[in-house]
């Protein structure tokens, strides 16, 4: 297979599309492909300088708003707001083919960031992405909760 940084976007959306339709999500090649497509439709949010973040204030067991993740990829938070949920569903995916934690637990409201709280309305977008990945949510705060701890946990053992 080429790089994927090769395939152009329509490419890229067939392959990722063609993977999940076959059930491959955990061939190597697909992570690839979804880091790659995450990067382009991010709307200048970048997924490597998101994931990096993630585990920064994961290793500090702290939460991110989604500011200050706009604010890692040098772009206007009133610029990416709308695509900053499909961003970290894509996040989330990533993390949970790789078998991490799901990632984006930690990132939440800026009101929120010292409790790690969750809004109702992105509560559950979060939960519906964990259901279709397959998790079992029936408490979804209890849900969030675990993964947060999960979170910080995994990157616990992290390399700096």
């Amino acid at each position: 297979m080429k790089p994927v940084n090769e395939w152009d976007d329509q490419q890229l959306a067939n392959l990722i599309s063609n993977y999940r339709r076959l059930g491959k999500e955990d061939d190597p090649y697909y992570l690839d492909l979804m880091a790659e497509f995450a990067r382009r439709k991010g709307s200048g949010l970048d997924f490597d300088k998101t994931f990096r973040a993630v585990v920064k204030a994961a290793k500090e067991r702290r939460f991110l708003s989604y500011k200050q993740l706009a604010d890692e990829s040098g772009v206007e938070w009133s610029r990416v707001r709308y695509a900053v949920n499909h961003h970290l569903g894509d996040l989330i995916e990533y993390a949970h083919r790789n078998g991490w934690p799901l990632l984006s637990a930690i990132i939440v409201n800026h009101k929120n960031v010292e409790n790690g709280r969750m809004e109702p309305s992105t509560l559950k977008g979060f939960c519906e992405a964990a259901r279709w990945l397959g998790y079992p949510v029936v408490d979804e705060e209890a849900f969030l909760k675990e993964q947060q701890n999960r979170v910080f946990e995994w990157a616990a053992t992290q390399a700096p």
